[in-house]
């Protein structure tokens, strides 16, 4: 093709290197899960990529605790485990999404300065 083209084997490899990076935080999003356990060591949570607690472990002797303590130790080990993969998932998806838009303005840029040269190189004199 004529030297103001885009570089076709360049704009793949930038695709393949995008599809890379998205399959790569789809995989993480999907097997995501924050553990966390209580500052007292009473209460640990799992929660997944949704934000959802899947799974709740509680410390044996809980009762000489009292139930305010081991409810306090299971709303902080819960909330935080739900915090951080909340967090997570967004760095996750906005790192796509900001991979992605980057991309695309590449491409973008690259195709108008392909056209630029191919249309200053249309304007020889006559």
């Amino acid at each position: 093709m004529s030297g103001g083209s885009i570089d076709v084997e360049a704009f793949l490899d930038r695709l393949r290197g995008i599809a890379a990076e998205w399959e790569s935080a789809h995989d993480q999003l999907e097997t995501l899960n924050v553990v966390v356990t209580s500052r007292d060591q009473l209460a640990t949570a799992s929660a997944d990529s949704g934000g959802t607690v899947v799974d709740l472990s509680l410390a044996s002797g809980l009762r000489r605790h009292g139930s305010d303590v081991v409810a306090g130790s299971i709303l902080e080990a819960t909330s935080q485990a739900v915090e951080q993969a909340n967090a997570r998932r967004a760095e996750l998806v906005s790192g796509s999404v900001a991979l992605a838009v980057s991309g695309r303005k590449r491409a973008a840029e690259d195709a108008i300065a392909g056209q630029g040269g191919a249309s200053a190189a249309g304007r020889g004199t006559v």
